[in-house]
Parts: C-alpha cells; sequence; structure tokens
C-alpha cells in the first residue's frame, strides 16, 4: 500500500516543483506578469500542437479509443456542464458571478496537469487515450463557455466566431495534422521526429513553469465561500462522480486514469482569461484558478491511490 502511495504522490511531484519554480520567479520579479501573458501565448501557440501530434502520431487510435470511453468522456463533460449551470443558479443570483462559478465547476486544466502525470505514470508512448480524450473535450469546453459568458450577459452566441476558435485552436490542430498524417500513411524522417519529440517534451514544464508564474497568490477577495463550494465540487465531488462511473462501465488502466485527470484536474488558466474579457468576474476566476491548481496537488494523488490500491491501473 505505501508503495502504490509513493508511485501516486510521484507521479504529481514534477507538476508541482514546476509550479513552485514558476510561482520563485514571479515573486522575486525575475519574469512580469506582461511577459507571463506573451510567452504563455507564445507556448500555447507554438508548442501545444507538437504535444498533441507527438501523441497521436504512429498510434493505432483503434487500440487506443473506444467508443465507450469517447463517448462517456464527452457525454459527463456535457453533464457536468448542465448539472453546475443548474446548480449555480440555484444558490447564485447575480450574473457577473455564475459564469465564474459554472466554468470553475466544469473546466479543466487537462492539457497542462493532464499530459505530465500521464507521462509519470505510464510512460511517454502510453497516454494516446489521454490525448483523444483532449481532442474531444477541448472543442466542447471552448464552445460551452462561449455559450455561458454570453447568455449571462445577455449577448447573442455566434456559431460561426465558434468554429473558428475550435478549428484554430493549436491543441486542434496538432491532433488534426496527426490523423493527416497517418490517413495519407506518411512516414516522417527520423530528425524530424525526434525534433517533434523534443518540442513535446519541452512543453509541460515551461507551459506549468509559465502557470505558477501566473498565478497570483496575493490579494484574495471575500468571495471565501463561493471559492470553497467550487473547489469542492470541482476537485472533490464531481471527480469521485465521474471515476465512479468510469469505473462501473468498466473502465480500466490508462483509459480510466486519462478520464480521472479530466474531471480531476483544476480549473482551466483560459478561464480567468474568458471570464474577464466577456462580463464575467474575471478576479473570482484567477482566485479559482489558484486555489484549485494548489490543491489538487493534494486531491490528484488521492484519487489515483484509491485506484492503485484497489487494482484499476
Amino acid at each position: 500500500m505505501l508503495q502504490n502511495f509513493i508511485i501516486c504522490v510521484n507521479a504529481v511531484i514534477p507538476s508541482a516543483i514546476y509550479l513552485i519554480i514558476g510561482i520563485i520567479l514571479k515573486v522575486t520579479g525575475v519574469i512580469k506578469d506582461e511577459e507571463v501573458k506573451k510567452f504563455t501565448h507564445v507556448v500555447f501557440v507554438t508548442l501545444y500542437p507538437f504535444i498533441m501530434f507527438d501523441n497521436l502520431y504512429g498510434k493505432n487510435i483503434a487500440e487506443n479509443m473506444d467508443m465507450k470511453l469517447g463517448l462517456y468522456a464527452v457525454g459527463f463533460t456535457a453533464l457536468q456542464f448542465a448539472a453546475s449551470w443548474l446548480f449555480v443558479c440555484r444558490i447564485e443570483k447575480d450574473n457577473y458571478e455564475r459564469g465564474a462559478m459554472i466554468q470553475a465547476l466544469y473546466r479543466s486544466n487537462y492539457v497542462l496537469m493532464g499530459f505530465p502525470i500521464a507521462v509519470n505514470l505510464f510512460g511517454k508512448g502510453n497516454i494516446t487515450a489521454v490525448a483523444i480524450i483532449m481532442m474531444l473535450v477541448v472543442p466542447f469546453y471552448n464552445v460551452s463557455a462561449v455559450v455561458l459568458f454570453e447568455t449571462f450577459r445577455g449577448g447573442k452566441v455566434d456559431i460561426g466566431q465558434m468554429f473558428k476558435r475550435i478549428l484554430t485552436n493549436p491543441i486542434i490542430d496538432g491532433g488534426i495534422a496527426a490523423f493527416i498524417v497517418m490517413m495519407l500513411g506518411v512516414k516522417l524522417p527520423s530528425a524530424i521526429e525526434s525534433t517533434v519529440g523534443t518540442l513535446s517534451d519541452a512543453t509541460a514544464p515551461i507551459a506549468m513553469i509559465l502557470l505558477g508564474a501566473a498565478l497570483n497568490i496575493k490579494g484574495f477577495s471575500s468571495d471565501r465561500w463561493r471559492i470553497a463550494i467550487c473547489t469542492i465540487g470541482k476537485l472533490v465531488v464531481f471527480p469521485a462522480v465521474g471515476i465512479a462511473g468510469a469505473v462501473y462501465l468498466g473502465i480500466r488502466d490508462v483509459q480510466l486514469i486519462a478520464v480521472t485527470l479530466m474531471v480531476a484536474a483544476p480549473v482551466a488558466l483560459a478561464s480567468y482569461a474568458m471570464a474577464s474579457s466577456m462580463g464575467g468576474n474575471g478576479k473570482l476566476a484567477g482566485e479559482l484558478v489558484v486555489v484549485t491548481t494548489i490543491t489538487s496537488c493534494f486531491t490528484i494523488p488521492v484519487f489515483l491511490f484509491i485506484l492503485k490500491t484497489n487494482g484499476l491501473f
């Protein structure tokens, strides 16, 4: 049992260290707020496609993804979205607060927290299921967030703009590129494969350090009850329900971990920018990113430990 616990904790420790490095860089003034935003955008645009491409290229998609897993991932994400909307609207009357709270309950930082932990558990070449689920849920995150905030600010949803967001998302583009290459039967030269692999390996550490630098650990508001509700719902309630459902359906091993990381990851960093730019409470959204990111370094190992102890992966 102790060995299982050590394995699960070790899977999360690298991500926690990267976060701490980023926080130190920010506190010591080595990197400024504007630089964090600029470099985060650069990493998102230039490196994220490589992490997706590298984890899909050369893999047998059919062997790593079944219809049950895909339907469950999308279905449960949609359920989270609907349940969060209904719940928040019952306890919160202010539309300014509602968008940030709902988004925090269902939108995960799956890319940054999911990939590194999965790699630590299974090895780089064995987490195709994580990449595939990401390709399925990231478009849902993007579309649903736009619908969410437009609804609460009384705006009109632009369907064309939503499709543009999906098609220009670097994560989706990297996956599409991998599918095209595989469909055409193209074998990349070894030098290019090596370069893609190196860029893929660099993505998570750099992005996690920037995430740490982006966390504003000062000046928290008095919205403690909103933060507490969203944190418990995001990191405890929904993960417990989502993982239990996956186990009940017979999802196991790397597929189960893919689902686990999807539901147990902290609030997506992009939620702050979305709330701020679309009439929501950006300050609350940012605070939820900070609290859930730090807390998830403790909650994720607990869920992994329970699954490992029960022989589910």
